[in-house]
Protein backbone atom coordinates (compact mmCIF):
# COMPACT_ATOMS: atom_id res chain seq x y z
CA UNK A 1 0.00 0.00 0.00
CA UNK A 2 1.21 3.49 -1.07
CA UNK A 3 1.42 6.22 1.26
CA UNK A 4 -1.06 7.96 -0.18
CA UNK A 5 -3.81 4.77 -0.79
CA UNK A 6 -6.94 4.56 0.70
CA UNK A 7 -8.41 1.47 2.44
CA UNK A 8 -12.07 0.89 1.22
CA UNK A 9 -14.15 -0.87 4.74
CA UNK A 10 -16.99 -2.47 4.14
CA UNK A 11 -18.35 -1.06 7.72
CA UNK A 12 -21.33 -1.98 9.74
CA UNK A 13 -22.21 0.44 13.33
CA UNK A 14 -25.00 2.17 14.66
CA UNK A 15 -25.26 5.88 14.47
CA UNK A 16 -24.96 7.03 18.40
CA UNK A 17 -23.71 10.76 19.18
CA UNK A 18 -19.94 9.11 19.54
CA UNK A 19 -20.42 7.29 15.87
CA UNK A 20 -21.59 10.53 14.27
CA UNK A 21 -18.48 12.04 13.06
CA UNK A 22 -17.57 8.18 11.66
CA UNK A 23 -20.76 8.03 9.82
CA UNK A 24 -21.28 11.50 8.16
CA UNK A 25 -17.72 11.68 7.38
CA UNK A 26 -16.64 14.83 9.61
CA UNK A 27 -14.21 12.81 12.06
CA UNK A 28 -12.34 10.24 10.17
CA UNK A 29 -9.26 9.09 8.62
CA UNK A 30 -7.60 10.07 4.92
CA UNK A 31 -6.19 6.31 5.00
CA UNK A 32 -9.81 4.65 5.72
CA UNK A 33 -12.84 4.97 3.85
CA UNK A 34 -15.90 3.92 5.22
CA UNK A 35 -18.24 2.28 3.07
CA UNK A 36 -21.24 1.98 5.07
CA UNK A 37 -23.85 -0.41 4.99
CA UNK A 38 -27.12 0.30 6.88
CA UNK A 39 -28.62 -2.29 8.45
CA UNK A 40 -31.95 -1.91 10.80
CA UNK A 41 -31.72 -3.41 13.50
CA UNK A 42 -28.34 -3.60 13.84
CA UNK A 43 -28.21 -7.08 15.69
CA UNK A 44 -29.00 -8.44 11.92
CA UNK A 45 -25.37 -7.85 11.33
CA UNK A 46 -23.57 -10.16 14.24
CA UNK A 47 -24.50 -13.83 12.47
CA UNK A 48 -23.00 -12.32 8.85
CA UNK A 49 -20.31 -11.06 10.65
CA UNK A 50 -19.56 -13.82 13.24
CA UNK A 51 -20.37 -16.98 10.61
CA UNK A 52 -19.18 -15.55 7.27
CA UNK A 53 -17.47 -12.38 7.80
CA UNK A 54 -19.62 -10.35 5.97
CA UNK A 55 -18.01 -6.79 6.70
CA UNK A 56 -14.83 -5.93 7.40
CA UNK A 57 -15.69 -3.97 10.68
CA UNK A 58 -19.12 -4.14 12.12
CA UNK A 59 -20.77 -3.89 15.81
CA UNK A 60 -20.78 -7.08 17.61
CA UNK A 61 -22.76 -8.22 20.84
CA UNK A 62 -19.93 -9.14 23.55
CA UNK A 63 -21.95 -12.53 24.20
CA UNK A 64 -21.93 -13.33 20.19
CA UNK A 65 -18.19 -12.19 20.04
CA UNK A 66 -16.90 -14.75 22.72
CA UNK A 67 -19.25 -17.95 21.41
CA UNK A 68 -17.17 -16.35 17.94
CA UNK A 69 -14.07 -16.38 19.83
CA UNK A 70 -14.60 -19.89 21.37
CA UNK A 71 -15.05 -21.21 17.93
CA UNK A 72 -12.08 -19.98 16.48
CA UNK A 73 -13.50 -17.70 14.19
CA UNK A 74 -11.56 -15.45 11.92
CA UNK A 75 -12.97 -12.49 13.46
CA UNK A 76 -10.85 -9.89 16.35
CA UNK A 77 -12.10 -7.76 18.98
CA UNK A 78 -11.29 -3.97 19.08
CA UNK A 79 -11.07 -2.47 22.96
CA UNK A 80 -14.01 0.00 21.67
CA UNK A 81 -17.27 -0.09 23.74
CA UNK A 82 -19.87 0.99 21.36
CA UNK A 83 -23.15 0.52 23.73
CA UNK A 84 -23.20 -0.18 27.26
CA UNK A 85 -26.79 -0.15 29.61
CA UNK A 86 -28.12 -0.71 32.93
CA UNK A 87 -29.96 -3.74 32.88
CA UNK A 88 -31.89 -3.61 36.38
CA UNK A 89 -34.88 -3.03 34.77
CA UNK A 90 -34.70 -5.11 31.85
CA UNK A 91 -36.92 -8.03 33.28
CA UNK A 92 -40.03 -7.36 34.01
CA UNK A 93 -43.36 -9.13 35.44
CA UNK A 94 -46.54 -8.97 35.31
CA UNK A 95 -48.65 -5.95 37.11
CA UNK A 96 -50.08 -6.21 40.12
CA UNK A 97 -51.25 -10.20 40.23
CA UNK A 98 -47.95 -11.58 39.44
CA UNK A 99 -46.21 -13.99 42.19
CA UNK A 100 -43.04 -12.81 41.65
CA UNK A 101 -42.43 -10.28 44.76
CA UNK A 102 -39.08 -10.15 44.85
CA UNK A 103 -36.09 -11.12 42.01
CA UNK A 104 -35.10 -14.48 44.27
CA UNK A 105 -38.99 -15.79 43.89
CA UNK A 106 -37.51 -16.91 39.89
CA UNK A 107 -35.66 -19.07 41.31
CA UNK A 108 -37.12 -22.56 39.99
CA UNK A 109 -39.43 -20.89 37.05
CA UNK A 110 -39.82 -19.46 33.55
CA UNK A 111 -38.18 -16.42 32.02
CA UNK A 112 -39.01 -15.16 28.59
CA UNK A 113 -36.10 -13.82 26.70
CA UNK A 114 -35.53 -13.45 22.97
CA UNK A 115 -32.88 -15.68 22.24
CA UNK A 116 -30.72 -17.33 25.29
CA UNK A 117 -27.92 -15.65 24.11
CA UNK A 118 -28.90 -12.42 23.92
CA UNK A 119 -26.06 -10.37 25.83
CA UNK A 120 -28.90 -7.98 27.47
CA UNK A 121 -30.58 -11.75 29.35
CA UNK A 122 -26.66 -12.52 29.79
CA UNK A 123 -26.40 -9.42 32.04
CA UNK A 124 -29.77 -10.11 33.51
CA UNK A 125 -29.56 -13.50 34.48
CA UNK A 126 -25.66 -12.66 35.86
CA UNK A 127 -27.23 -9.90 38.16
CA UNK A 128 -30.18 -11.87 39.12
CA UNK A 129 -27.89 -14.84 40.52
CA UNK A 130 -24.82 -12.46 42.06
CA UNK A 131 -27.30 -10.14 43.55
CA UNK A 132 -30.54 -12.11 44.64
CA UNK A 133 -29.16 -15.66 44.77
CA UNK A 134 -31.28 -17.00 41.83
CA UNK A 135 -30.06 -20.89 40.76
CA UNK A 136 -29.79 -20.28 37.21
CA UNK A 137 -30.18 -23.99 36.90
CA UNK A 138 -33.38 -24.34 37.86
CA UNK A 139 -34.56 -21.54 35.77
CA UNK A 140 -36.06 -22.60 32.37
CA UNK A 141 -35.44 -20.16 29.50
CA UNK A 142 -38.40 -19.48 26.79
CA UNK A 143 -37.46 -18.61 23.69
CA UNK A 144 -38.35 -17.00 20.57
CA UNK A 145 -35.37 -17.89 18.24
CA UNK A 146 -31.80 -19.56 18.15
CA UNK A 147 -28.43 -17.76 18.47
CA UNK A 148 -26.11 -15.68 15.81
CA UNK A 149 -23.83 -18.88 15.95
CA UNK A 150 -24.52 -21.53 14.03
CA UNK A 151 -22.02 -24.33 16.04
CA UNK A 152 -23.86 -23.77 19.47
CA UNK A 153 -25.93 -26.37 21.08
CA UNK A 154 -28.18 -24.74 24.11
CA UNK A 155 -28.36 -25.91 27.33
CA UNK A 156 -31.24 -28.89 28.69
CA UNK A 157 -33.24 -25.53 30.62
CA UNK A 158 -33.73 -23.37 26.90
CA UNK A 159 -37.03 -24.34 25.48
CA UNK A 160 -38.46 -22.89 22.12
CA UNK A 161 -41.86 -21.34 21.40
CA UNK A 162 -43.02 -19.95 17.86
CA UNK A 163 -41.42 -16.82 16.81
CA UNK A 164 -44.79 -15.01 16.78
CA UNK A 165 -45.70 -15.88 20.27
CA UNK A 166 -46.16 -12.62 22.67
CA UNK A 167 -44.53 -12.73 26.00
CA UNK A 168 -46.29 -10.09 27.32
CA UNK A 169 -49.82 -12.18 26.87
CA UNK A 170 -47.76 -15.40 28.26
CA UNK A 171 -46.85 -12.89 31.46
CA UNK A 172 -50.60 -11.85 31.70
CA UNK A 173 -51.83 -15.67 31.85
CA UNK A 174 -49.71 -16.97 33.81
CA UNK A 175 -47.36 -19.17 31.00
CA UNK A 176 -44.13 -17.37 32.05
CA UNK A 177 -43.31 -15.50 35.38
CA UNK A 178 -40.97 -12.69 34.01
CA UNK A 179 -39.53 -11.23 30.98
CA UNK A 180 -36.20 -10.13 29.73
CA UNK A 181 -37.68 -7.51 27.56
CA UNK A 182 -36.03 -4.12 28.02
CA UNK A 183 -37.48 -1.37 29.97
CA UNK A 184 -41.19 -0.88 29.83
CA UNK A 185 -43.77 1.69 30.56
CA UNK A 186 -46.48 -0.87 29.83
CA UNK A 187 -48.81 -0.08 32.49
CA UNK A 188 -50.00 -4.11 32.18
CA UNK A 189 -46.44 -4.76 33.45
CA UNK A 190 -44.01 -4.08 36.50
CA UNK A 191 -40.21 -4.15 37.21
CA UNK A 192 -39.20 -6.93 38.96
CA UNK A 193 -36.06 -5.16 40.72
CA UNK A 194 -37.60 -2.54 42.82
CA UNK A 195 -36.37 1.59 43.20
CA UNK A 196 -34.88 0.78 40.05
CA UNK A 197 -32.55 3.70 39.58
CA UNK A 198 -31.15 3.79 42.92
CA UNK A 199 -30.24 0.04 42.77
CA UNK A 200 -28.51 0.65 39.72
CA UNK A 201 -26.28 3.30 41.13
CA UNK A 202 -25.47 1.29 43.54
CA UNK A 203 -24.90 -1.82 41.78
CA UNK A 204 -22.16 0.72 39.28
CA UNK A 205 -20.84 2.12 42.31
CA UNK A 206 -19.63 -1.58 44.25
CA UNK A 207 -19.31 -3.58 40.65
CA UNK A 208 -17.19 -0.78 38.93
CA UNK A 209 -17.84 -2.69 35.90
CA UNK A 210 -20.15 -1.09 32.54
CA UNK A 211 -22.78 -3.84 31.46
CA UNK A 212 -20.97 -3.98 28.22
CA UNK A 213 -24.05 -4.61 25.25
CA UNK A 214 -21.94 -4.37 21.99
CA UNK A 215 -18.30 -3.39 20.62
CA UNK A 216 -16.27 -3.67 17.52
CA UNK A 217 -14.46 -6.37 15.50
CA UNK A 218 -12.57 -6.57 12.77
CA UNK A 219 -11.89 -9.30 9.78
CA UNK A 220 -8.95 -10.73 11.05
CA UNK A 221 -7.47 -11.11 7.86
CA UNK A 222 -7.17 -7.35 8.05
CA UNK A 223 -4.66 -6.85 10.86
CA UNK A 224 -2.54 -9.47 8.45
CA UNK A 225 -2.84 -7.40 5.44
CA UNK A 226 -2.17 -3.51 6.80
CA UNK A 227 -0.94 -3.89 10.64
CA UNK A 228 -1.36 0.20 11.07
CA UNK A 229 -5.35 -0.57 10.70
CA UNK A 230 -6.27 -1.24 14.48
CA UNK A 231 -4.57 1.47 15.38
CA UNK A 232 -5.94 4.03 13.29
CA UNK A 233 -9.59 2.25 13.54
CA UNK A 234 -9.00 3.23 17.38
CA UNK A 235 -8.17 6.35 16.59
CA UNK A 236 -10.93 7.61 14.83
CA UNK A 237 -13.33 6.49 17.28
CA UNK A 238 -11.05 8.17 20.11
CA UNK A 239 -11.88 11.32 18.36
CA UNK A 240 -15.03 10.79 17.39
CA UNK A 241 -15.67 9.69 21.23
CA UNK A 242 -13.76 12.99 22.66
CA UNK A 243 -16.20 15.46 20.34
CA UNK A 244 -19.30 13.65 21.93
CA UNK A 245 -18.23 14.08 25.75
CA UNK A 246 -17.34 17.63 24.63
CA UNK A 247 -20.26 18.42 23.54
CA UNK A 248 -22.19 16.11 26.47
CA UNK A 249 -20.54 18.45 28.39
CA UNK A 250 -21.72 21.57 27.18
CA UNK A 251 -25.65 20.76 27.24
CA UNK A 252 -28.38 18.68 28.96
CA UNK A 253 -28.10 14.49 28.51
CA UNK A 254 -31.09 14.10 25.79
CA UNK A 255 -32.17 10.90 27.73
CA UNK A 256 -31.31 8.40 30.90
CA UNK A 257 -28.16 6.93 29.19
CA UNK A 258 -26.68 10.63 28.46
CA UNK A 259 -27.85 12.01 32.15
CA UNK A 260 -25.12 8.70 33.64
CA UNK A 261 -22.41 9.52 31.44
CA UNK A 262 -22.93 12.98 32.15
CA UNK A 263 -22.97 12.01 36.33
CA UNK A 264 -19.96 9.83 35.75
CA UNK A 265 -17.98 12.84 33.50
CA UNK A 266 -18.64 15.16 36.42
CA UNK A 267 -17.22 12.65 39.09
CA UNK A 268 -14.24 12.67 36.90
CA UNK A 269 -14.90 9.13 35.37
CA UNK A 270 -14.80 8.01 32.14
CA UNK A 271 -18.40 6.82 30.67
CA UNK A 272 -17.18 5.33 27.32
CA UNK A 273 -13.99 3.36 28.60
CA UNK A 274 -11.80 2.26 25.49
CA UNK A 275 -8.52 0.28 25.96
CA UNK A 276 -8.02 -3.04 27.18
CA UNK A 277 -7.18 -1.64 31.13
CA UNK A 278 -10.58 0.53 31.06
CA UNK A 279 -12.35 -2.32 29.92
CA UNK A 280 -10.81 -5.35 31.67
CA UNK A 281 -13.05 -5.49 34.94
CA UNK A 282 -16.40 -5.44 32.48
CA UNK A 283 -15.15 -7.79 30.41
CA UNK A 284 -13.96 -10.54 32.92
CA UNK A 285 -17.28 -10.05 34.28
CA UNK A 286 -19.13 -10.70 31.43
CA UNK A 287 -16.86 -14.08 30.84
CA UNK A 288 -18.21 -15.16 34.31
CA UNK A 289 -21.18 -14.42 33.25
CA UNK A 290 -21.50 -16.06 29.90
CA UNK A 291 -19.22 -19.75 31.11
CA UNK A 292 -21.51 -19.71 34.31
CA UNK A 293 -24.75 -20.24 31.57
CA UNK A 294 -23.23 -22.32 29.72
CA UNK A 295 -22.64 -20.12 26.70
CA UNK A 296 -18.82 -20.70 26.29
CA UNK A 297 -16.55 -23.68 27.09
CA UNK A 298 -13.87 -22.46 29.49
CA UNK A 299 -12.91 -19.40 30.83
CA UNK A 300 -11.03 -17.06 29.08
CA UNK A 301 -9.09 -14.18 30.44
CA UNK A 302 -9.40 -10.72 28.63
CA UNK A 303 -6.04 -11.03 26.83
CA UNK A 304 -7.09 -14.08 25.43
CA UNK A 305 -9.51 -12.31 23.38
CA UNK A 306 -7.68 -9.59 21.77
CA UNK A 307 -5.10 -10.02 19.24
CA UNK A 308 -1.46 -9.21 20.24
CA UNK A 309 -1.73 -6.59 17.46
CA UNK A 310 -4.27 -4.81 19.42
CA UNK A 311 -4.00 -5.47 22.89
CA UNK A 312 -1.13 -2.31 23.26
CA UNK A 313 -4.61 0.10 22.27
CA UNK A 314 -5.12 2.40 24.94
Amino acid sequence: MNATDTVTLRTVIESYGYTKGLIDGSIGSPKIRFDLVETKPITKAFAPMANEQAYDIAEMAIVTFLQAFAENKPVSLLPVMLLSRFHHASIVKAGANSPIRTPADLTGKKIGVRSYTQTTGVWVRGILHAEYGVDLDTVTNVTLEGGHIKEYVEPRNVIRVPADASFKQMLLDGEIDAWISGPQSDPDLANVVDDVANVERDWFDRVGAFPINHMLVIRTALLDEYPWLAAELFGVLKANKKAYLDDLRAREPANADEAFRKRLLQRGGDPLPFGIDALRDSLDLVIDYALAQKLIPRRYTVDDLLDPRVRGLA
